[in-house]
């Protein structure tokens, strides 16, 4: 009776692991569709794809009319248009899912984890963990898979020179028209450059003459590929408001953005309580702490570039929660490789040990069917996401933000309506050209604006005169965000305004003076 070999046995398990690890990034990945900015991108899209023009000036909302506005995320916004025009909402959860498979798949390739698949995968599982909190249908997605993919060509640019000097330069230019932190990119490859030209110099003395001649035809190649990067960054439509455009906007990384209200994800993830064990904040700290610890082991083999990358990723991330899915991204690749190297160390004499390579590789793929189990079990009931208080539900489709009589009832008044920016984005996409919102999303298109905004959910007095100067005839606010509820408590007792109609999230008000005129 012929024996099957050893090989194809760890390679069956390990093809098992991999694939119960990726199931595990599906299930996180399909909930509804709900952000407070998928409206409004794919109704840009929709906007661009019928004037063939992208937008300049605000159109959406009355408030900030005729407003600057660089659309830096046109070509995200555009895709998703086209993607739901001909497969609906089911196309964007394949386009979401596909993103998120191939990032998780490039940073499991990075470094080889077939060495010490166990390590590679509970790294990877904590990424996952830490990250799902951003999975949302918003260009974001694109920025953390380009970043993964800007990772694997640099450790494996060696003998694939020219293929990376075609495709990262092209990935870029692609980044640069979807997403306003494509600046990034170049970030991250000016960190890796600078590293290995200083590893280069510390190292060149310890080298034969040979390696040494490699090691400088690979650099300069890796410099090449740095300007052509950075000249790629700036085929921009936008012209010199979108190569401007990240700066601009830089001060969110770094959490100091005055917003409207005050985000959770512009907070320091040293400030934010943990919901659970299994909030991103908690995963993160112990992120640090793995990632840390792992230095130890590989010191000897440090490499200087990976240093630049890590630190400079970790204090973004301090700085603001909606950053710590970036430093795990680019830390993964550099983790699994220190880790692997300090086992290489002290599992040494295993590494010929069949049965021991075949007891590791049955319980790895066991215990990744589990996680891969008990994830779905725990996000198809919504157990998770009420753990840890977030508004999401499992399933394939777009979330109703609103009871269908809410909406035509917005959609048939005379005048405008006043909203909670929450809610903003999805207004857009359900009546607009017909009825313009107040406010959405786009901090940056509103600018000086939002303190009168913000004072008008908090003072009758301050909104009393915007419902003057805009003919305000209604006003529909979310039952989630602080702002709202404290607007709507102070609207119920107004003799001006009535509760009209409401549903499980929002609330919509119309002025007394208008209703009696109707009657």
């Amino acid at each position: 009776m012929n024996r099957i070999p050893v090989g194809m046995i760890d390679g069956s398990l390990r093809a098992v692991a991999i694939a119960a690890f990726l199931l595990a990034v599906v299930a996180l990945s399909t909930f509804e569709i709900l952000s407070v900015d998928f409206g409004w991108h794919l109704k840009t899209g929709e906007l661009i794809w019928a004037t063939k023009s992208i937008p300049v000036r605000d159109v959406f909302s009355y408030i900030a009319a005729g407003r600057p506005w660089v659309d830096s995320h046109w070509l995200f916004q555009l895709m998703i248009f086209g993607i739901h025009a001909g497969a609906g909402i089911p196309g964007l959860y394949i386009l979401r899912g596909v993103l998120l498979l191939v990032t998780f798949a490039l940073l499991m390739s990075t470094n080889r984890p077939i060495r010490y698949l166990p390590t590679s995968l509970i790294v990877c599982l904590l990424t996952l963990f830490i990250s799902h909190e951003r999975f949302v249908m918003r260009p974001e997605l694109v920025s953390l898979c380009f970043l993964a993919a800007y990772f694997y060509c640099m450790e494996n640019f060696a003998g694939r020179e020219r293929l990376f000097m075609v495709v990262v330069p092209l990935c870029q230019v692609i980044w640069a028209n979807m997403h306003g932190l494509s600046i990034l990119g170049i970030a991250f490859l000016a960190l890796y450059v600078a590293g290995d030209v200083l590893q280069f110099r510390f190292m060149r003395s310890d080298s034969n003459p040979s390696s040494e001649q490699h090691s400088r035809r690979e650099l300069k190649s890796k410099l090449a590929l740095l300007g052509l990067t950075s000249l790629a960054y700036l085929v921009n439509a936008n012209g010199i408001d979108g190569i401007l455009y990240p700066f601009k906007i830089f001060s969110e990384l770094r959490g100091e953005v005055s917003t409207f209200p005050r985000l959770q994800e512009l907070d320091s993830p040293f400030s934010a309580i943990a919901a659970s064990a299994l909030d991103p904040v908690a995963i993160y700290k112990l992120f640090i702490a793995v990632s840390a610890l792992s230095w130890i082991g590989s010191w000897r083999r440090v490499r200087i570039a990976h240093v630049f990358v890590y630190v400079t990723f970790l204090y973004l991330s301090t700085l603001a929660t909606r950053n710590m899915s970036l430093f795990a991204v680019v830390a993964t690749p550099i983790v699994i490789r220190n880790l692997n190297g300090l086992l290489d160390l002290v599992l040494a004499s295993e590494k010929s040990n069949v049965a021991w390579r075949r007891s590791v590789a049955a319980t790895t793929a066991a215990a990744m069917v589990l996680v891969a189990a008990g994830t779905w079990a725990e996000t198809t009931n919504n157990a998770l996401y009420e753990r840890l208080g977030w508004p999401r539900t499992f399933g394939v489709g777009s979330s109703e933000r609103f009871a269908g009589d809410v909406l035509e009832r917005l959609a048939a008044l005379d005048g405008r309506f006043f909203n909670s920016p929450d809610l903003g984005g999805y207004l857009i996409w359900q009546l607009y050209p017909k009825k313009q919102v107040a406010i959405d999303g786009r901090w940056e298109v509103y600018g000086d604006v939002l303190p009168e905004l913000r004072r008008a959910y908090a003072n009758s007095d301050a909104f009393a005169r915007l419902v003057e100067e805009y003919d305000i005839t209604a006003v529909v606010l979310s039952t989630r965000t602080p702002l709202a509820k404290k607007m709507a408590r102070w609207l119920r007792r107004s003799r001006d305004w009535h509760l009209t109609a409401r549903s499980k999230n929002v609330q919509l008000f119309e002025r007394l003076d208008r209703i009696r005129r109707k009657d």
